[in-house]
């Protein structure tokens, strides 16, 4: 690389290092293995199939870059079908569909429709809106839980109201 040769091969190392070339320096970690002769294809190939992160699976689910959603929509027509084995299918997909709307986990649309019950996405929608959460359902405001008053057509906001004035802060 240089005109200076040393003995010390830490000391050749380190002036070879810092002695000005003629090659420019590479800037990429592409340009870098390609000096150094390795073939990373592989490793990125690796990278790439890596699953994403839960947390990472959760944003795509918050933005709306879910593709389960169809497979969110399968899975709650299938627990509806399995609730209501009275009701025509076309009225179940329609509400499983506005379930899948919603975006959340499998598991979450149970615990919602298992508290609102199958026709409680848009209250389980508003209810996100105004910050009360799955753990909320359970708490009772003036003797009756928070499921049954958004049951029985209280708004999601009249509920996170009430509980303002008794002085409860609803979990979200």
């Amino acid at each position: 690389m240089s005109n200076a040769r040393y003995t010390d091969p830490e000391l050749q190392a380190l002036y070879d290092y810092l002695a000005p070339t003629e090659q420019p320096r590479a800037v990429s970690a592409e340009a870098i293995a390609a000096r150094e002769g390795l073939n990373l294809a592989a490793e990125l190939a690796a990278l790439r199939r890596r699953p994403a992160s839960p947390a990472r699976q959760l944003r795509q689910v918050r933005t709306g870059a879910y593709r389960g959603q169809r497979a969110l929509q399968d899975h709650v027509f299938s627990l509806l079908r399995a609730r209501a084995t009275r009701v025509r299918p076309a009225v179940l997909r329609a509400q499983a569909a506005s379930w899948a709307e919603l975006r959340i986990w499998p598991h979450e649309a149970e615990a919602w429709i298992a508290a609102l019950g199958a026709d409680g996405a848009a209250n389980a929608s508003a209810c996100l809106r105004v910050g009360i959460g799955l753990p909320a359902m359970d708490i009772v405001l003036d003797g009756q839980s928070i499921a049954r008053r958004l049951r029985g057509g209280e708004t999601p906001t009249a509920v996170h109201a009430r509980a303002a004035a008794l002085g409860i802060i609803l979990p979200g």
